[in-house]
């Protein structure tokens, strides 16, 4: 958006077109806001999905709260049409006592949450905004230029060879963890390579069995967390985690080797034998904490703000529980930048977000703790969550984003 000279700026201008960036559109758009412009670099013909790296092979485990929040943007019937709903999850530890199961019922709850390949969660945000006239979408557009204004901020573009200047009272960075907009407003981020890689791949299973609807496994291994999450047709969606030395020793391997060192690691009384294994993807786990997430008429949402340990799935679902809080805070207010609006939203989610990045960070390293009494304890654990509801639910609250405060 351009305004006259002299013109105060207005309006909100969203940098990154990834999934952070489209949802947060939409949350505007349903909180008041007249008019948002998202910009991303990626090109986009009409018709077709932005090849960005947030609609990549992976797959994201939706919470109960994030769905509920997306089903206020009318988006959940066109999500779960291809997705494959999680009705319990069994969290384990291989070779030792202490094995616990949370399920929906229990809950109350017709799920716990959904899985769905980011490719089509990405599809399903991006017709939606646009649907929305009032969205307006400028792809292969590359910022050159951040320059702070009395009032906002202007942003340089290149789209196309042509260049372009946008104004905007607030200026929203949703560019990923090495965030350029994040980076020319000045705030400072952490980067903390775990030293440990993400093996990505969807599974077949070699035939249906009654066990595999609808449950996630989480096991915990020496190298690390062992997820297998269900999608639609029969399919699990593997995501292996540990020390980068033993992903390579993973991605070194033939697929029928590595079927069967999943086997192994997983074993054969709960889903079977594994038939397939589809394209293979592998992620470095680098965590990003930024250093504050907002300055006068600018705000560092997504993987920009934070990025997680995959433990658990909470990435995305924190990421939009901070979304929708950003967009209620901001609300049908046309001065979205304003310093006091900004501060108050970064205070309420820091609890929130204290925790879930505490846990992520924390519970794989417990996990891969070997020394007797240590060992011991988090195994008695697991067998709390399986013995006592009352524990089992505050984590599933929490976990599915509908615990007070969440």
């Amino acid at each position: 958006m351009t305004t006259g000279p002299g013109a105060a700026p207005r309006g909100i201008v969203i940098v990154g077109g990834g999934m952070a960036g489209l949802a947060l559109a939409l949350l505007l758009r349903r909180a008041g806001q007249p008019q948002v412009t998202l910009v991303e670099a990626s090109p986009l013909a009409e018709g077709e999905a932005l090849d960005t790296p947030s609609f990549d092979a992976r797959s994201t485990a939706l919470s109960a709260g994030s769905l509920d929040l997306l089903s206020h943007l009318g988006l959940d019937d066109a999500l779960l049409a291809r997705a494959a709903p999680i009705l319990s999850v069994d969290v384990s530890r291989r070779s030792r006592l202490g094995q616990t199961r949370m399920r929906a019922e229990e809950e109350g709850l017709p799920r716990l949450g959904a899985v769905v390949e980011n490719r089509w969660l990405g599809q399903v945000l991006l017709e939606a905004a646009r649907r929305d006239e009032a969205i307006q979408l400028l792809a292969s557009a590359t910022v050159e230029r951040v320059q702070r204004l009395t009032g906002g901020y202007a942003v340089s573009l290149t789209q196309d060879g042509r260049a372009t200047t946008l104004t905007c009272a607030l200026l929203v960075a949703a560019d990923g963890a090495r965030s350029r907009v994040r980076d020319a407003l000045g705030i400072s981020a952490r980067h903390h390579d775990t030293g440990h890689d993400a093996l990505v791949a969807n599974v077949a299973l070699a035939q249906r069995l009654p066990a595999a609807a609808g449950v996630a496994w989480e096991r915990f291994l020496d190298t690390g967390p062992l997820a297998l999450l269900p999608l639609p047709e029969a399919r699990m969606a593997l995501v292996w985690t540990g020390p980068r030395a033993f992903i390579d020793e993973l991605a070194a391997l033939q697929d029928a080797p590595l079927l069967e060192r999943l086997l192994d690691a997983f074993g054969e009384d709960r889903l079977g034998r594994f038939a397939r294994l589809g394209e293979r993807q592998r992620y470095p786990l680098v965590l990003t904490q930024s250093c504050g997430q907002y300055v006068p008429h600018a705000v560092v949402v997504g993987n920009a703000a934070h990025s997680l340990h995959p433990v658990a799935g909470q990435g995305f679902n924190l990421t939009l529980r901070d979304l929708a809080s950003l967009a209620t805070t901001l609300g049908e207010t046309e001065t979205p930048g304003d310093v006091a609006m900004l501060r108050r939203y970064a205070e309420g989610r820091a609890a929130d977000q204290a925790l879930i990045k505490q846990a992520s960070r924390w519970v794989p390293e417990l996990f891969r703790v070997r020394f007797g009494p240590f060992a011991h304890t988090r195994q008695l654990g697991l067998v709390a969550l399986d013995i006592l509801p009352g524990l089992r639910s505050g984590f599933a609250a929490r976990a599915m984003g509908v615990a007070n405060g969440g």
